[in-house]
């Protein structure tokens, strides 16, 4: 392990804790939680003894990853288990667990096949793989995930095949109510788990065991952060097996149905697990809700932003960067000073000419009609220029009037705003403590005409709420 992880012990520490009940060790919260990288820079021992077939890879997402190689003419690209005992920690009833998968290109699925991929399983007997279901006499149940080629029954055999170039996942469970013969097929939505072969993805997944003898077992799935499956009406255990858990983590690549018809990869990179949702961080440990403010001088004023509800972030569907230093745009700004005030969103205006295909037009139109915005072109002002980077001064106009502020009287802080059409704005801003300066210490200048970034909207907000 690198120093940039925790190693994966301290992880499994906090699910010892959850289920031995010992204390100190509170249940994270999701976001809350250590983010591992299993990132396999010291090499591929990470699973129990008998693993076998990983192999080390160069390039992963982050750093060097892993690789399972399926042979042409072959079935079997590699297996092996991580098992809570062993580790002398006991078997959690939920987990969580992220890794990054790749597809790479070449990759090719001989209609109609599919395959196995690494997931988690309470193997107690030699049932629930190779087509052995759980019985009375020995149960058990196994949750990996799959691969497939795209079907019009995403997932089953059928024609015409999905294209070569991409790759459907989900889940191949053995549970109670499973086929005789093999695991229940349950692909994810095909909207946002079919992956196309080269990119990197960030997969999650979520188990939680039913109660004994009932059926609200959960399984879960993300891609890139995005919901892909849910399920909360499976039976893994019957009402007697409730010393059924998750035993392990497996690790395990199999190509199904027929022989692989060429030399396939399979990549992954990043692997973690424990009790609360990791998420796609994959390089540092950081301070939620964004990874890429820490230790920024405007840090507290982003988090604040956030618990505030005024931003949700910069990279949806993930949403864990803030992007600090990027600038902001007019709509952007719109969208930011309508929920930092709270104001309604009219069901029809039509202020400007150029803000109806703008993702931010009832943000805009909002502003307009609290008389917070005039527009972007005087006299006329008929366009709001949503896409165009927001100066400071405009900015200066805009909390100005959002937050009404008093005059400034005779005040002249700064030496750069003589003859700025937003002098008497930005004085304002200084009076009510909103602005400082942008050259400290010093603080003699206001800068009109540098663009505002999202870190700086961030801070502005901050003092005027």
């Amino acid at each position: 392990m690198t120093t940039r992880r925790p190693p994966l012990l301290i992880l499994f520490a906090l699910v010892a804790g959850l289920v031995l009940g010992l204390s100190p060790v509170p249940a994270p919260a999701a976001s809350d939680d250590p983010h591992l990288d299993e990132g396999f820079e010291d090499g591929i021992d990470v699973f129990d003894a008998g693993a076998w077939g990983m192999e080390p890879l160069g390039s992963g997402h982050v750093g060097s990853g892993l690789k399972s190689v399926i042979p042409a003419g072959g079935h079997w690209g590699s297996s092996g288990h991580w098992a809570f005992k062993q580790h002398g920690l006991s078997e959690p009833e939920s987990l969580y667990w992220r890794y990054w998968l790749r597809f790479p290109e070449g990759f090719y699925i001989e209609p109609p096949n599919r395959g196995k991929l690494p997931g988690v399983a309470g193997l107690y007997t030699y049932n629930c793989l190779g087509g052995r279901p759980s019985t009375p006499e020995e149960p058990c149940f196994s949750a990996r995930m799959l691969f497939s080629r795209t079907y019009p029954p995403y997932g089953q055999p059928g024609y015409p095949n999905g294209p070569d170039d991409k790759t459907l996942i989900g889940f191949y469970a053995y549970h109670l109510d499973s086929p005789d013969t093999r695991g229940d097929i349950w692909t994810w939505d095909p909207e946002v788990a079919t992956l196309d072969h080269g990119p990197w993805y960030c997969i999650e997944g979520r188990i939680q065991l039913n109660t004994p003898g009932q059926h609200d077992g959960v399984l879960e799935g993300w891609v890139d952060g995005e919901s892909a499956f849910v399920r909360d009406d499976i039976a893994f255990r019957r009402a007697d097996e409730g010393w059924i858990k998750v035993k392990s983590f497996w690790f395990d690549v199999y190509y199904g149905g027929g022989e692989s018809a060429v030399a396939n990869q399979i990549h992954f990179d990043s692997l973690a697990f424990g009790p609360a949702r990791i998420g796609c961080d994959d390089s540092v440990v950081f301070t939620p809700p964004f990874r890429d403010d820490e230790d920024h001088v405007f840090e507290a004023d982003i988090i604040w932003l956030a618990e505030q509800g005024v931003t949700k972030g910069c990279n949806p569907p993930v949403n864990d960067l803030f992007c600090p230093n990027q600038s902001v745009t007019r709509g952007e700004m719109a969208a930011f000073l309508t929920r930092a005030l709270g104001l309604a969103l009219p069901e029809a205006a039509d202020s400007f000419r150029d803000d109806d295909t703008s993702v931010f037009v009832a943000e805009i139109e909002a502003l307009a009609a609290a008389g917070i915005t005039k527009g972007c072109n005087p006299p006329k002002n008929d366009l709001y220029c949503p896409d165009q980077t927001l100066s400071r001064g405009e900015m200066a106009a805009f909390l100005a009037r959002a937050y009404d502020l008093p005059d400034a009287g005779d005040d002249d802080r700064f030496v750069d705003d003589d003859g700025s059409v937003f002098e008497h704005d930005l004085e304002r801003l200084a009076a009510a403590g909103i602005t400082m300066g942008c050259n400290p210490p010093t603080n003699d200048r206001f800068c009109p005409h540098d663009p505002v970034t999202r870190g700086e909207m961030a801070a502005f907000l901050h003092r005027a709420g």
